[in-house]
């Protein structure tokens, strides 16, 4: 009898160590769900011991990811308050702060790529202020749990598959790979899949951390805008006024048309406030963010590209009025 007691005691011992804590009944799909993924690293030449490693113990969907995944609403705020948010005397006064702080390695990384440094702080400042608030939800959870269970789950599973591979090639650790809940990743908040296409060195370290290094965050938002179009030095619109009633246009429900030429518009009745519009054949939009009763301007192709970063209207306008207000007054 002591001899059948001392086996059952240690296997239950042995129940307790292989079967992590925070596996419970309820989630046995998921458990087996992560084990195809592991099936997948490992075909990709991953460890899956680093898969493994990167739940960080919680082999338990991410209940917080997918709570927030249906509860997204187009927008939680009118353009006057995302914008007065967005260009805040704090944000402002940071960002010029910021921009002088690494003005040497700004200009260096800014004439590489042929783009404005003054867009490369104000991305970081409306992304993550700075890189204070980049997101503390462990990217692999969070992606599994999503790639699991939600409405993309073929999106998440890719994103889920290149966080892994910069993982393998060791420019993070995953206890240092935190971001959002839905992926995003860094001070310049990219997704795997971003970083796979744009994240770049900017120190020559042979890493590209985005987490920790403000020149590899730089270098790779830079890299991002260069190769989405950024024109240097290009105005990226202008306050306009509506001379005629509007002619029937496809209008975004955040005030952004489709797009024409300057002629078109001249016929439409637009008019520059100040000086004169670009010329006839420059192709531009029509940014209406509160109404053809309000503000209005015509917006250019580096607008567009800030919109390849973040399709929201009201993101790319405060991205871009931000990088006027650090750099006016200064040589940038």
């Amino acid at each position: 009898m002591r001899i059948l007691k001392i086996g059952a005691l240690l296997s239950l011992i042995a129940g307790a160590y292989f079967t992590p804590a925070c596996v419970h009944a309820e989630d046995a799909d998921f458990k087996l769900f992560l084990d195809g993924l592991a099936q997948e690293v490992e075909q990709k030449g991953i460890d899956t011991n680093l898969f493994y490693r990167s739940f960080e113990g919680e082999l338990s969907p991410y209940k917080r990811a997918l709570e927030l995944i249906t509860k997204q609403p187009e927008s939680k705020f009118n353009f006057a308050k995302y914008a007065g948010s967005m260009l805040s005397n704090s944000r402002i006064d940071t960002g010029r702060e910021r921009f002088d702080t690494h003005l040497a390695d700004l200009k260096r990384i800014g004439t590489e790529h042929g783009v404005d440094p003054q867009v490369i702080v104000a991305l970081w400042g409306v992304e993550t202020f700075y890189g204070k608030w980049p997101g503390k939800h462990n990217i692999i959870r969070s992606l599994a749990t999503l790639a699991y269970d939600s409405h993309r789950k073929a999106f998440f599973r890719k994103e889920l598959m290149n966080a892994m591979q910069i993982l393998h090639e060791g420019h993070i650790s995953p206890e240092q790979m935190k971001g959002s809940w839905a992926g995003a990743m860094g001070q310049c908040q990219f997704m795997p899949s971003s970083f796979m296409n744009y994240a770049a060195d900017g120190d020559g370290d042979g890493h590209k951390d985005i987490w920790e290094n403000p020149k590899d965050v730089f270098a790779s938002t830079a890299n991002y805008l260069k190769r989405s179009g950024w024109q240097e030095s290009t105005p990226w619109g202008e306050r306009i006024l509506l001379t005629k009633i509007l002619p029937p246009l496809k209008v975004s429900d955040r005030g952004l048309s489709e797009e024409q030429t300057i002629a078109e518009w001249k016929k439409a009745g637009v008019k520059a406030v100040k000086g004169s519009l670009p010329p006839d054949g420059t192709k531009a939009r029509l940014f209406m963010p509160e109404g053809p009763s309000k503000k209005a301007y015509l917006v250019y192709n580096n607008f567009d590209v800030i919109l390849r970063w973040n399709r929201s209207s009201y993101f790319a306008y405060s991205v871009l009025s931000l990088a006027d207000a650090i750099a006016e007054g200064k040589d940038s």
